[in-house]
């Protein structure tokens, strides 16, 4: 147990503060290679699951690699970078309907942060001008993704509500990212994406250990 703790404090207490610290400093090799190495932290749990659980962990942790990438791609081309997210996102999916099952809260979840999405890009449709399709695509993934690991949620166990609670972790994130893309935020900005982003890699890497 001590060594998955010391894993989640990798990620948080030096990948996190070392990546905004170097990217302030615009050392972006630096700041992409920590903002990567955070979400290896996570997929180090999926891969030790994998190995000595269950195969089925396996698909967690190609979704985990597959962000790590984006990490990295993303500090360089936005392109690049959403592409590797939403290739991450679909293995999330099958990863969390694996687990649970598509059933009416799936739709129900998804129709939610579709509505909440739908909402934001309207009254931000100014600011998004012509990235709409982009966003567009991107957005829809992610938001099926993150109502298949709220979805969870219903298997009332320890490892479904990680999952759950990540989901809604990763979808705040993402929202304030897009915020931050659109409109000037402070640097506190930053530390609330990123601890909301890891904490929700990592709640899903544990919830292959536990």
């Amino acid at each position: 147990m001590l060594w998955m703790y010391a894993v989640c404090a990798l990620s948080m207490f030096v990948c996190l503060p070392f990546f905004l610290h170097y990217k302030r400093a615009l050392r972006l090799k630096l700041a992409a290679a920590f903002k990567s190495l955070g979400t290896l932290c996570a997929a180090a749990l999926a891969l030790i699951a994998a190995l000595r659980l269950d195969p089925q962990f396996w698909i967690c942790f190609a979704a985990l690699c597959l962000h790590a990438a984006a990490d990295w791609s993303l500090e360089f081309s936005m392109l690049l970078g959403a592409g590797f997210f939403i290739a991450g996102h679909i293995c999330y999916i099958g990863f969390f309907t694996h687990l649970c099952p598509v059933s009416g809260i799936h739709l129900i979840t998804a129709l939610f942060l579709l509505g909440i999405t739908a909402f934001l890009f309207w009254r931000w449709r100014k600011q998004i001008g012509k990235n709409i399709p982009m966003f567009s695509v991107y957005a829809a993934v992610l938001c099926l993704a993150c109502a298949c690991a709220i979805a969870c949620f219903t298997l009332n166990t320890l490892q479904g509500q990680l999952i759950a609670f990540g989901g809604a972790l990763f979808y705040i994130s993402d929202v304030m990212i897009l915020a931050r893309l659109l409109f000037s935020a402070t640097h506190a900005v930053d530390w609330a994406i990123m601890i909301t982003y890891y904490g929700a890699q990592l709640l899903f890497g544990l919830s292959c250990l536990l």
